[in-house]
C-alpha cells in the first residue's frame, strides 16, 4: 500500500494548507492560516526549538499578538507545554497531547463509547488482534464478548490489565520504554517486537485525519510505533470520532490508503465521507 511521508524543513516550519498541499511559512510571505494550521506550526517550532515567542509568531503569521496568545493558551490546555509571559516553552521533552491520556478531560465520550461498542463486534474468536492506547480504542474491551477466545497484543498497561480479566484472552504486553504520562511501552524494543507478530486485525486511533488522507498522532513515540503496525496487520480498523476528520496534529504516522474501515459517529459530514471514498476506506457509522 502507498505510504505518505511528511517532510519537515529545517529552515521553515511546515504548513498543511486547507487543500491538503504542503508548504512552509516563511517570514515575508502572506499566509492566511486558520487556527488549526497555526497550531501545527507552533507545535513543530516547539518540538524543534523548545520555546516560542509571541512577537515572533505574530510576525510570522501576520496576525495579532492577542490571537497568538489565544492559540498558545489553547495548546497549553492540551499538550505538555508551559505558557510563559512572552510565549511558551516545552523543555527538553517530546510533545505529548496530554488530554488524550487524562480520563477526566476526554471529550466526546458518548461518541467514543458508541464507536468502541461497534468495533467490538468485529473481533472474532481465534483472531490475533492489536489494540492501541487511544482514548477510544482503550474502551473497546468494555464491550467485548467475555467468552471470546483470542490473542490480544497491546502496549498500554491499562489495556493489558483489563484484558487479563477475560478468561480466554491470551494477552501479550509489548516491552520497551514505558512512558509515565501515557502508561504505554514504546521505543526500539517495542517496535522490533511488534514486527515479529502476524496480526489478523489492528484497532487503532488517530488524533487527526488530514484533508490529504494523512493520519496524525499527538505523541511522537506512539506515532513511530503505529507506523510498524501497518506492516504486520492484515486488516486495520481506524476508530475515530467525526471531530478528528479534516484536522491535523503534529506527528504523521500513516495514510488512509492503509486503513480498511473507519468506525466513526453519525456526525461525519459530506466532506469526510468523500475523503474516505477517495482513498477506498469503508465507513461504519454509529
Amino acid at each position: 500500500m502507498m505510504y505518505h511521508e511528511s517532510v519537515y524543513s529545517c529552515r521553515a516550519a511546515p504548513v498543511i494548507r486547507r487543500d491538503g498541499t504542503a508548504g512552509t511559512a516563511q517570514s515575508g510571505q502572506g499566509m492566511n492560516m486558520d487556527k488549526n494550521e497555526r497550531s501545527r506550526v507552533i507545535l513543530d517550532l516547539l518540538q524543534r526549538d523548545h520555546k516560542v515567542d509571541v512577537n515572533e509568531l505574530a510576525e510570522r503569521f501576520h496576525t495579532s499578538q492577542m490571537t497568538v496568545r489565544r492559540d498558545l493558551n489553547h495548546l497549553a490546555e492540551q499538550y505538555n507545554i508551559v505558557r510563559t509571559h512572552g510565549g511558551a516553552e516545552l523543555g527538553d521533552l517530546s510533545i505529548v497531547r496530554m488530554i488524550s491520556f487524562d480520563e477526566e478531560r476526554i471529550e466526546h465520550r458518548e461518541q467514543k463509547h458508541a464507536i468502541a461498542r461497534k468495533a467490538a463486534e468485529f473481533v472474532r474468536s481465534g483472531q490475533r488482534i492489536y489494540l492501541d492506547s487511544g482514548s477510544t480504542t482503550r474502551i473497546l474491551l468494555d464491550y467485548l464478548d467475555p467468552s471470546i477466545k483470542a490473542v490480544l497484543v497491546c502496549n498500554h498497561l491499562g489495556v493489558a490489565q483489563k484484558a487479563l480479566t477475560f478468561p480466554d484472552l491470551s494477552v501479550i504486553m509489548l516491552g520497551g520504554d514505558v512512558i509515565r504520562v501515557s502508561n504505554c511501552s514504546s521505543g526500539p524494543v517495542a517496535e522490533e517486537q511488534i514486527q515479529k507478530y502476524s496480526l489478523d486485525a489492528a484497532f487503532i486511533s488517530a488524533a487527526a485525519i488530514g484533508t490529504d488522507g494523512g493520519l496524525f498522532d499527538g505523541f511522537s513515540p506512539e506515532a513511530r510505533f503505529k507506523h510498524q503496525l501497518f506492516k504486520v496487520a492484515k486488516t486495520v480498523y481506524l476508530m475515530a470520532d467525526s471531530t478528528k476528520i479534516n484536522t491535523y496534529d503534529l506527528n504523521h504516522f500513516g495514510h488512509l490508503t492503509q486503513i480498511g474501515t473507519l468506525i466513526t459517529d453519525s456526525g461525519i459530514d459530506r466532506d469526510g465521507e468523500n475523503l474516505m471514498k477517495r482513498y477506498g476506506v469503508r465507513i461504519v457509522k454509529v
